[in-house]
């Protein structure tokens, strides 16, 4: 059971296709998601990168095609949404650190979380707090809080140490749940949490 590609950049492109009504295009990458996706795959993947680009990615779909009805549902009007509910669920594994935040990957077959190899085994700061929105919006769409209680969580752990001025380091350590160094950006690694973290109204979705 060796990686058979995870289809990022069909995934990526499904809402664009609806706006843009490429219905072509868009049935094709369809029937892959439908038919060929599968996440059940011995391969390691960036917790942040697979939650907004593929996570994200097949929410945005299942908003587009089931809440604005930008396109017609099919026989299985929930595919995005029961896909999507597949993925957040290996993803769930990178959570179960002991402070809650999530290792930088999670091996998608055994859904462990996975410290980062590089950055002393930590996190990165932006990609920790940039995950709230998807998990939030699939809690609200399938009723399960805990995928609100796994993203709650780790606001909680920055929160309570008190950020000086709003800044907050650009590594945690997911075993401590403690920032791990000094260092401090507006740019890689710091940018989305000040971005994401102060200006979605995230409780608006549940």
């Amino acid at each position: 059971m060796g990686s058979q590609g995870l289809g990022w950049i069909i995934v990526d492109a499904l809402d664009t296709l609806m706006i843009m009504n490429l219905t072509q295009q868009l049935s094709h990458a369809r029937e892959w998601v439908d038919q060929t996706l599968n996440y059940d795959q011995k391969t390691e993947v960036n917790t942040f990168e697979t939650t907004i680009r593929m996570l994200g990615g097949l929410l945005s779909a299942h908003y587009l095609q089931e809440v604005l009805q930008l396109v017609p549902s099919d026989r299985n009007p929930d595919m995005y949404l029961e896909k999507a509910t597949g993925l957040a669920d290996r993803l769930l594994g990178a959570f179960e650190s002991p402070s809650g935040i999530p290792y930088a990957s999670v091996n998608l077959h055994t859904a462990q979380g996975i410290p980062s190899h590089a950055d002393g085994g930590a996190s990165s700061t932006a990609e920790a707090t940039t995950l709230q929105l998807e998990l939030k919006y699939l809690a609200k769409l399938t009723g399960e809080p805990m995928y609100w209680d796994k993203a709650e969580k780790v606001i909680e752990v920055v929160d309570k140490q008190g950020p000086k001025d709003g800044l907050v380091p650009i590594y945690i350590n997911a075993v401590t749940g403690a920032f791990q160094g000094k260092e401090i950006r507006l740019g890689s690694r710091g940018d989305s949490y000040y971005g994401k973290y102060y200006s979605t109204p995230l409780v608006s979705l549940y």
